[in-house]
């Protein structure tokens, strides 16, 4: 028999075909010898029986199972086998049996429409024989019942395992994409470990990395200062000596393919030439670039898991909490309405202005969290922080952010930050600057104090316009900026807004 691959139980299903198509027709041969049949017939049946078992077993499954193929078999074989019967009278019990082999194949194989189309078919030629060779049909109610049995049967049987296929298909199917993204899950752990053991070098300090980066260009090369600057802020990351006018210095840009990501400004030792030294500037520059592109995919990462995470906290604000308020407060208006003491109403009235207040604030965080310009006034504040580096002056940090405030507020504030600190650093000469203050959703109060040689507030000083503009970024926020200095006595500059 040739075979094609196929399941476990199509194979069993073969086998028994086998099995079952040489059994009966052994069995037909062995009895026509017992019957003492005429030769001629006996031989006949025989050899019409075995031409289709012989094509039966021949070809192979794969073509036996097609829908056209399968069904001009199934009824070459209820003939051929009818024939058999018809030839030996329907005396031949092998030959009665050999009909239900075309039954079990259209069956088992092709499904249930054609099998049962079998089975009636061999039904009704199988009575048909009967009566056309008298052989009373009203004693033959057993076989015809088994023929339409073992269509119902193996059709059904059929289906069954095909289902049975289908499921574990599924179920296979379902534990490679379990198996994906298990693999995928272990191949993030290993990611986050090796990010872990990175993290805690200074290989993603993009302030460490700077500064690296300066050192090494003032040990191989002649210059009296330099500094980093971010492309995106243009902030300050890192500073070497005492800088100068930016006009005069040279400026190299720090790429990653085609996307820059900051620039480095170095003031040449007086006299010097740096033309002579690009190898070493670009060397260099290669080495920072590459900290810095990681550094930057590293902040993408955190800012997609804080966003989410964020996400999060709106849905279940806006989802459980904001209903739960408003409901809340309809109970309390059912209340005011109906509550006729006189001391009472004035107390639910608060309530609900309360409940109506909360309700307020939670839209507000809500739209707050879901804002895409994420950017705090306290990271304003730690990247002054990094373009200071370890001083001189020495920067202390006492800030309270109790909630985040809006972009346009957040960039103002931390823009009349930079100036004042800048201020201290570059005109006051502090060795000292301390930033206290708090934020909050409804305002804030922020004070830069140094300990400077301070300056007198009521006089003027032409081309120098820091103040003024401090003073205009305060005003579009409806905030407002103080300052309290003295000669010799140190500056401390506030700005407020909000309530």
């Amino acid at each position: 028999m040739i075979r094609s691959a196929g399941s476990p139980w199509e194979i069993r299903f073969d086998w028994t075909l086998t099995a079952l198509m040489l059994g009966a027709y052994g069995l037909a041969i062995f009895l026509s010898g017992l019957n003492d049949e005429e030769r001629s017939t006996a031989l006949l049946a025989a050899l019409v029986t075995g031409a289709f078992i012989v094509v039966l077993q021949a070809l192979p499954r794969s073509f036996r199972e097609r829908q056209l193929p399968g069904e001009v078999l199934a009824v070459t074989g209820v003939v051929a086998t009818l024939s058999a019967v018809w030839l030996t009278e329907a005396a031949n019990g092998g030959y009665v049996l050999l009909v239900t082999v075309p039954i079990y194949f259209a069956a088992t194989f092709l499904g249930f429409r054609i099998g049962m189309e079998t089975a009636l078919l061999a039904t009704f030629g199988y009575v048909a024989v009967v009566i056309l060779v008298g052989a009373g049909w009203q004693d033959r109610l057993v076989t015809v019942a088994l023929y339409l049995l073992m269509g119902f049967t193996f059709t059904q049987a059929r289906r069954l395992l095909l289902l049975e296929r289908e499921r574990g298909e599924a179920l296979r199917a379902a534990s490679q994409v379990t198996s994906e993204r298990i693999r995928r899950l272990e191949s993030a752990h290993y990611l986050l470990v090796d990010l872990a053991e990175v993290a805690s070098t200074n290989d993603l300090s993009a302030v460490s990395v700077a500064e690296t980066a300066l050192l090494d260009l003032a040990a191989s090369i002649p210059i009296q200062a330099g500094t980093v600057v971010d492309a995106n802020t243009d902030e300050r990351i890192a500073t070497w000596g005492k800088v100068g006018d930016p006009a005069e210095a040279l400026r190299y840009p720090i790429r990653s393919s085609d996307r820059m990501l900051g620039s480095l400004l170095v003031w040449p030792s007086d006299g010097s030439d740096l033309d002579d030294h690009d190898g070493v500037i670009d060397a260099t520059l290669a080495s920072a670039a590459l900290a810095f592109d990681n550094i930057q995919l590293l902040q993408t990462v955190a800012r997609r898991s804080v966003q989410d995470e964020r996400s999060r906290v709106a849905r279940e604000l806006h989802d459980d909490i904001g209903p739960a308020l408003a409901s809340l407060g309809l109970g309390l208006d059912i209340l005011v309405q109906g509550h006729a003491d006189p001391h009472v109403r004035p107390q639910l009235s608060l309530l609900r202005q309360s409940v109506t207040d909360l309700v307020e604030r939670v839209r507000s965080a809500v739209a707050m969290l879901r804002r895409e310009d994420t950017t705090t006034v306290t990271e304003h504040v730690h990247r002054l922080a990094a373009a200071i580096g370890g001083g001189p002056p020495r920067l202390v940090l006492d800030l309270e952010e109790r909630a985040a405030i809006d972009g346009t507020t957040a960039t103002e504030v931390g823009a009349i930050l930079t100036e004042a600190i800048r201020n201290a650093v570059e005109h006051a000469l502090a060795s000292t600057i301390r930033i206290a203050g708090y934020v909050d959703a409804s305002g804030g109060k922020i004070s830069v104090v140094d300990d400077g040689r301070g300056f007198d507030t009521d006089a003027e000083y032409p081309g120098h316009f820091g103040l003024v503009g401090m003073r205009e970024r305060a005003e579009v926020i409806k905030g407002t900026v103080t300052i309290t200095s003295g000669p010799g006595q140190g500056t401390t500059l506030t700005v407020q807004w909000g309530t």
